[in-house]
């Protein structure tokens, strides 16, 4: 079957450009550069949290894929991930950077708990192949995750930078993922695009997008939540409390 018009990758664009996630109080506050100290180490471990399944996210979905062509993008993204075989270049050892930056040890950071809203970001990235085919995963990928990274993490990393100071080199996590991510997006929307030849395809798509972004308000939800509880006491013994 031939696929779909062009406009339905713009549609897909444009559902995650113009979705609620980007009025969200925290994101206006990291553009403000207005975090506190306290909101940078909730967001640090929450984010990590997620970052490290990042690569359980992409092996479900090839998985679950049976098209040669696209096991291979998703293969070379989850290379890339993992630092191209070096462990010391994988992307949650480049997040760790960040979080012991911010005094946070390893063995903390390990014990830390995963906040609801954080696990429910997790759950609903693994289960997306599950619900709406591989296609429909990539595309939340691609979207809802590659394809926003660039704004978004700008958008934090100036909140972060506003409220502590830290090197270039606890940053890398960030600014590889600013620059990179994009050519991530571009080689998955070349994969998917001929690939919605159905109405029914773009719908999935469609819908894992939004289900992805919709996840990520939550996500800033539970961010919020969880630095309101700690904003009185000291930074890291709330952290480490249930």
């Amino acid at each position: 079957m031939k696929p779909l018009s062009s406009s339905v990758m713009q549609t897909f664009s444009e559902v995650a450009a113009t979705h609620p996630l980007w009025n969200h109080e925290f994101l206006g506050r990291c553009r403000a550069g207005q975090l506190t100290l306290t909101e940078v180490q909730v967001l640090a471990v929450q984010m990590y949290k997620f970052s490290k399944e990042f690569n359980r996210i992409l092996a479900g979905i090839l998985s679950c894929c049976p098209d040669e062509s696209a096991q291979f993008v998703i293969l070379e993204n989850l290379l890339d991930e993992m630092g191209q075989g070096d462990n010391s270049l994988s992307h949650p050892e480049l997040f760790r950077r960040f979080t012991r930056e911010l005094g946070i040890n390893d063995e903390t950071l390990a014990s830390l708990p995963t906040e609801p809203e954080t696990r429910h970001l997790i759950e609903t990235y693994l289960s997306l192949p599950h619900q709406y085919g591989y296609l429909g995963a990539l595309g939340a990928i691609c979207f809802a995750s590659e394809g926003i990274v660039s704004s978004l993490y700008t958008q934090l990393q100036n909140g972060i930078v506003g409220a502590t100071f830290l090197s270039r080199e606890s940053l890398i996590f960030f600014d590889l993922h600013i620059d990179v991510d994009v050519s991530h997006a571009a080689k998955l929307a070349a994969l998917i695009e001929p690939r919605i030849t159905t109405t029914e395809t773009a719908m999935d798509v469609n819908r894992a997008i939004l289900e992805a972004m919709n996840a990520r308000v939550q996500f800033f939800n539970g961010i919020q939540r969880k630095a309101t509880s700690c904003s009185s006491k000291n930074h890291l013994s709330l952290l480490l409390s249930a």
